[in-house]
């Protein structure tokens, strides 16, 4: 047989630690919390967690520290649970109504209902017995402590009602073959909001972080403590980020995590990359693994916007070509002649010649032909000269003086239209943006005025019959075992109840164990039934004439309340 080493223990919990830092804060809060009864100072953590390595077919006794930091009177539920590997890798109590199978069965506690005075503890004794066909290895679960209140649960104000429980952990470690296996069941990227503000980047859909999720079967029967490296290569091979060591948290046996986060706070831009995943772990012996995964990124709303602004330039472009032929719609057209020259133009209708050449697209070596016409911008210096020409024929009439009716009108038409589809595509994609980026406004819901409640006598502050308002009398009728009475007398003093033993029959004899309550205390009196706890069905009856609130007639043998005392230190 194989046993795990004192080191190697050590280790585990050290890194448990480090994997849930709310192990030993969580169990003892400012109202109510758990904490192990028998702290060990040879044994790491045991001041907050219960560690056992018992065999097979072996049990132990202890007992948790149940704490009421209020300055009110509290009743409280105990009971034991389960627990498991959330998916991404943390320690989780499972509910009350979830079925037990593991530790949460094999826990027996001495109450589940305990009636706690202000500013107060008390200890509870249990037994956890491991069963003869347990599975070797590592196993968990917990005991939780809940407070009880009339309306399960406390109200916040707003209709909702918010239930506690604060659990304690129990790690058990079945001695034996020890068995160490694993499967890489997931590896897999998604994009998400970074959560930082930024209107640029969030107007380019760039403003996100990269999460790479991970799954990992533990199928072996200790737990595993996976680490995760990774390293993101862009598409000629350079490595755009290395992320170390990254930690999964602890998987018990035939546990599974398969939402391990790995975050990367940036995200690629564009393009093909290939990110290299190396899995190893804590533990010696447990093996690594390796996985690729090759990603596309296409930012659309970038090239979106692009697509838009070259659109943009384009129409730019147009309009002012637009403008520039609308213009010449307005000048007079000169018909070259030979010996002309461009300088020679420009001198004579104050125009610079390059104007000239750009206007009627004329590039180097800037020649011009006989016969060939030219546009002549007008201008405040040449106005009379292009009169003067135009009186002797020198100058053609401009296009718009000539006909009405020009080519330039369609393009005219052609641009407004151009420019509608534009304006209409980016109001369209401006609302697309404007539903991505929804704002939540919280809206303050009016308080009731109500009286807040008071602990009485009867009642604590939620609302819950206290057991110390509840007097009850054992009475061990002749031939009964005296020592189940003082074991039922132990069981409900520990839970809160002001017990005494009486010798009073009042002539009235039972076959069996019965519950005899006063007239009017008959929800006391199940309350009572209920926290016995008792492996046979009791009758109850009421009585008129009961000198005490509740009076149990036992005849119950011994271990029918159970209860278990703690070995003396």
């Amino acid at each position: 047989m194989v046993r795990l080493k004192n080191s190697q223990v050590g280790l585990l919990i050290f890194l448990a630690c480090l994997f849930f830092p709310y192990s030993a804060g969580a169990v003892n809060t400012e109202s109510v919390g758990l904490l192990p009864g028998n702290a060990d100072a040879n044994v790491e953590f045991s001041d907050s967690w219960f560690m056992y390595k018992l065999d097979l077919g072996r049990d132990k006794i202890d007992a948790v520290r149940v704490l009421n930091n209020k300055d009110e009177t509290v009743i409280v539920k105990l009971y034991a649970v389960d627990a498991t590997t959330t998916a991404d890798g943390s320690f989780a109590l499972l509910s009350e109504d979830d079925k037990k199978g593991d530790v949460g069965s094999w826990v027996e506690l001495s109450a589940n209902e305990l009636e706690i005075p202000p500013k107060s503890e008390k200890r509870v004794p249990f037994i956890i017995k491991i069963p003869d066909n347990a599975d070797v290895g590592d196993h968990m679960g917990g005991i939780v402590v809940q407070e009880m209140d009339n309306a399960a649960g406390a109200s916040t104000g707003m209709g909702v009602k918010i239930i506690t429980r604060v659990g304690v952990r129990i790690y058990e470690t079945v001695p034996g073959e020890v068995k160490k296996d694993f499967e890489v069941t997931r590896f897999d990227w998604r994009l998400e909001p970074s959560g930082n503000k930024s209107f640029i980047k969030d107007l380019l859909d760039i403003n996100k972080r990269t999460v790479f999720f991970t799954g990992i079967k533990n199928k072996g029967n200790v737990r595993i403590s996976p680490n995760v490296t990774l390293d993101i290569k862009n598409i000629f091979g350079m490595t755009v980020a290395h992320l170390p060591n990254r930690q999964m948290g602890n998987i018990f046996p035939r546990e599974e995590i398969n939402e391990g986060t790995i975050i990367w706070e940036k995200m690629p831009f564009f393009g093909r990359y290939t990110v290299h995943a190396n899995v190893d772990f804590f533990e010696e012996g447990v093996g690594h693994a390796q996985r690729d995964l090759v990603i596309w990124v296409v930012p659309y709303r970038v090239i979106f916007l692009l697509i838009i602004l070259a659109v943009l330039f384009i129409l730019a472009r147009l309009i002012a070509l637009y403008f520039r032929e609308s213009a010449k719609e307005k000048m007079p057209i000169y018909k070259v002649k030979l010996g002309d020259n461009l300088a020679d133009l420009g001198q004579r209708f104050f125009v610079p010649w390059r104007k000239i050449a750009k206007l009627n697209y004329i590039g180097e070596p800037f020649e011009i032909k006989e016969g060939e016409k030219l546009f002549i911008p007008i201008n405040k210096k040449n106005i009379e000269i292009i009169r003067q020409a135009r009186e002797v024929d020198e100058l053609i009439p401009s296009i718009m003086e000539r006909s009405k009716k020009s080519g330039l009108k369609k393009m005219r038409v052609f641009l407004i239209v151009l420019i509608f589809i534009l304006v209409g595509a980016g109001a369209a994609w401006g609302i697309r943006f404007r539903r991505g980026s929804v704002i939540h406004q919280e809206i303050a819901v009016p308080k009731n005025e109500e009286t807040p409640p008071k602990e009485t006598a009867e009642k604590t502050k939620s609302g819950v019959f206290k057991k110390s308002s509840v007097h009850v009398s054992i009475v061990t009728p002749e031939g009964a075992d005296q020592k189940s009475s003082e074991q039922l007398k132990k069981k409900l003093e520990l839970i809160g109840y002001p017990v005494e033993f009486s010798d009073k029959i009042f002539n009235q004899e039972h076959a069996a164990t019965t519950i005899e309550y006063k007239t009017g205390k008959k929800e006391e009196a199940e309350m009572l039934k209920n926290d016995l706890g008792a492996k046979e069905d009791i009758a109850m009856q009421e009585k008129s004439d009961l000198g005490d609130d509740i009076v149990i007639y036992n005849l119950s043998p011994i271990g029918t309340y159970f209860f278990v005392e703690e070995p003396k230190k």
